[in-house]
């Protein structure tokens, strides 16, 4: 296999990007039967989309066409564990803080029940597991399109 420009490598990852955004904020919307929802998604889940494509985007733009060796499983495993830790890494960040400037007669945890484990963040990962298999689908048909317009 060829390798393929990063130009069309860039336009891969923010299309696949693109499509899990809208795909997601509709089904936001879908869920709570509303359309301000979508809208209210749409306009507030853009920086933890930009965060979920720089941990995830740039390393397999990076990585070229050896992102066709790997199954589609790991590419999955690993895209829901970004999604996952985007979600949480503002809880993480509270209880490092608290971990590392204690304040005397306070005790703090991490309070992530189970309930909470199954929402946002299950949701999240579930975005992050389909735009890395979408990805690697788009960039696959690329590569057997090839490069020429």
């Amino acid at each position: 296999m060829e390798n393929i420009p990063i130009f069309n490598r860039i336009a891969i990852s923010l299309e696949a990007l693109g499509i899990v955004w809208f795909v997601s904020g509709i089904g936001f919307g879908a869920h709570f039967r509303d359309v301000s929802a979508s809208l209210l998604f749409f306009f507030w889940s853009v920086p933890f989309f930009a965060v979920g494509w720089i941990l995830a985007g740039i390393p397999i733009i990076a990585m070229g066409s050896r992102i066709l060796k790997i199954p589609v499983f790991v590419l999955g495993i690993l895209g829901a564990t970004v999604g996952f830790f985007v979600i949480l890494f503002f809880p993480l960040l509270d209880w490092t803080i608290h971990l590392l400037r204690p304040v005397a007669g306070v005790r703090y945890g991490l309070d992530l029940r189970w309930s909470y484990l199954i929402g946002w963040p299950a949701f999240c990962a579930a975005l992050g597991a389909g735009g890395m298999i979408i990805y690697r689908w788009l960039f696959s048909r690329m590569g057997a399109v090839g490069t020429q317009p």
